[in-house]
C-alpha cells in the first residue's frame, strides 16, 4: 500500500486494482471514501477497463469472432505495478502480458497515475496501443463515497448538485444494459438529486452526452462535501438497489454500456475510444474536499 500527501489530504492506493483504499481530510481525520464491506459493496475506488458496464449477452463483437468481455472489464482485479512515487504523486502500470485475449484482443499498457494537490486529489488514466492494429476500448473510474451522516431511519443520506446540462437520463434494464427511454432526472424543488432508495430503484442514475461537467455531494444538511469533475461524456450515480446504504459512487466513464439487445461490432459500442496502433489515449478525473 502506498500513500500520499500534503497538509490538508492523505490518499492510500493499493497495487490490486491500482485502486484508491483511502481518502482522508487531515484537519479533520474525516475519510471520504466508502472503506468496502461486503453486505453492501466490498470495494473502493475500482478502475473499469477495456469495458464500462455490461455487454449485451457478455459479448464482445470484433469483425467475424466474439470475446467473453465481462462486465466493468478485468483490470480492477489486477495486481499493477508500482512505476513511481513522490510525497505527492504515485504512478501504477499494467503491461498486457496476452492472458486475457479471450476476453480482448488487443496488445496494450494501461496506466493511472493519482496527485493530491492541495484540496485535489487528481486521477489521470492512460491506455497505449502497443499492437499492430486498431484497438477498442471503455475507461472509467468507479469512487464510492461514505454518506457520514448516514442514519438507517432517514428518508433522505444526502443530496448531490449536478453542474452542465442535466435533462435526462437511461437506465440500466435486462443484462444491465441501457433501455431505449430517457427518464425525467429526479429532483427537489431547489435543484438537487436526493440520495434515498427511491432514487435507485431503478439501480443506476446514467447521464449520456455530456451532459454532466461536475458533480457535488452534500450532507443532509445540504453542506457540501466533495465535488468530481471530468470530462467524461458518460456519468453514473449509483447504490445498491432497494437497499438503504451508507455510500454513493460518483463515476465519469469513458464509455457506456450496450443498449437492450445490442449484436453491431465493438466499433459501433456507446461511446467506444478507438486508438491507432503506438497511440496513447489520456482520461480521468479530479475530486475536490470541500470539507
Amino acid at each position: 500500500m502506498e500513500n500520499i500527501s500534503n497538509e490538508i489530504l492523505n490518499i492510500a492506493v493499493s497495487a490490486a486494482g491500482a485502486e484508491m483504499q483511502s481518502l482522508k481530510h487531515l484537519p479533520s481525520g474525516r475519510e471520504l471514501l466508502w472503506q468496502g464491506d461486503a453486505k453492501f459493496w466490498n470495494r473502493r475506488s475500482p478502475i473499469l477497463f477495456p469495458a464500462v458496464g455490461g455487454l449485451w449477452n457478455g459479448t464482445c463483437h470484433v469483425g467475424d469472432k466474439d470475446y467473453a468481455l465481462p462486465k466493468h472489464g478485468f483490470m480492477r482485479d489486477k495486481t499493477w505495478t508500482l512505476k513511481a512515487q513522490t510525497a505527492c504523486s504515485v504512478s501504477y502500470e499494467y503491461v498486457d502480458k496476452g492472458e486475457d485475449r479471450a476476453a480482448f484482443p488487443w496488445h496494450y499498457v494501461v496506466g493511472v497515475t493519482y496527485e493530491v494537490d492541495g484540496r485535489f486529489v487528481r486521477a489521470k488514466f492512460a491506455v497505449k496501443n502497443t499492437g499492430d492494429e486498431t484497438m477498442y476500448f471503455q475507461m472509467g473510474g468507479h469512487p464510492g463515497f461514505a454518506l457520514h451522516d448516514f442514519e438507517e431511519d432517514a428518508a433522505v443520506d444526502g443530496y448531490v448538485r449536478l453542474e452542465g446540462k442535466p435533462d435526462h437520463l437511461l437506465r440500466a434494464g435486462e443484462q444491465g444494459c441501457t433501455e431505449p427511454t430517457a427518464f425525467p432526472v429526479p429532483m427537489t424543488d431547489d435543484g438537487l438529486v436526493p440520495l434515498c432508495v427511491e432514487t435507485f430503484a431503478n439501480e443506476a442514475l446514467i447521464f449520456d452526452a455530456h451532459q454532466i461537467e461536475r458533480a457535488t455531494l452534500l450532507d443532509r444538511q445540504r453542506r457540501p462535501v466533495a465535488a468530481v469533475k471530468s470530462t467524461a461524456p458518460v456519468w453514473l450515480f449509483w447504490s445498491p438497489q432497494g437497499v438503504h446504504a451508507p455510500f454513493v459512487c460518483v463515476e465519469p466513464w469513458y464509455g457506456l454500456c450496450d443498449p437492450i439487445g445490442f449484436t453491431g461490432d465493438v466499433s459501433e459500442r456507446p461511446y467506444i475510444n478507438r486508438l491507432e496502433p503506438g497511440a496513447t489515449w489520456e482520461g480521468g478525473y479530479e475530486i475536490e474536499v470541500l470539507l
